[in-house]
């Protein structure tokens, strides 16, 4: 016996006003991505086998990807704000909380953007902080590992997202400086 069916109807204008809503209502710009994406994975997933060439399916599907790709931007510009203020201001918990948040290309490209936020003098004072922070971090790893070449972060009192953070962010400020 054949399990009971919930047949959807979609449009393109009652996903849009969805999207939007889908935004509005989200607590931040990663939480809006999260929950576009799930969508479009959704209506992928559940549509009909052969709807891909249907232009209803396709008005669908470009709606969706336009909100995500504008998301998917404003998360990007916000992160690279945020990370251009937390080097301002030799911030670490606030460069490991964007770290987090972020892939790797996608920390990447917030940081590229950030470099191009700051003046020469708070791009020396950034390379400065993070290369100083690393290395100082560093030898407390090292030295509280009491083993040559290894590092104990946890006994040095040291997060290690926030040291991978730092490490990363130091060697996009070292390629740009």
């Amino acid at each position: 016996m054949d399990a009971p069916k919930l047949v959807l109807s979609l449009t393109a204008e009652g996903l849009d006003a969805y999207c939007r809503e889908l935004i509005r209502l989200a607590p931040n710009g990663g939480h809006a991505l999260a929950g576009l994406v799930a969508l479009q994975s959704f209506v992928t997933e559940m549509a009909e086998p052969g709807s891909c060439i249907n232009p209803a399916y396709k008005a669908a599907q470009s709606v969706i990807e336009t909100h995500v790709a504008t998301t998917r931007q404003r998360l990007l510009n916000e992160s690279a704000d945020g990370l251009a203020r937390a080097m301002r201001e030799a911030d670490l918990q606030a460069v490991a909380n964007i770290h987090a948040s972020l892939s790797r290309n996608g920390f990447w490209q917030a940081a590229q953007q950030a470099i191009q936020k700051l003046d020469e003098n708070e791009l020396a004072a950034a390379v400065a902080w993070a290369k100083s922070w690393c290395r100082e971090a560093k030898q407390r790893a090292e030295a509280a590992s009491g083993y040559p070449d290894a590092l104990d972060f946890k006994k040095a009192g040291i997060v290690p997202e926030e040291y991978t953070a730092l490490v990363e962010l130091a060697r996009y400020l070292e390629s740009a400086s």
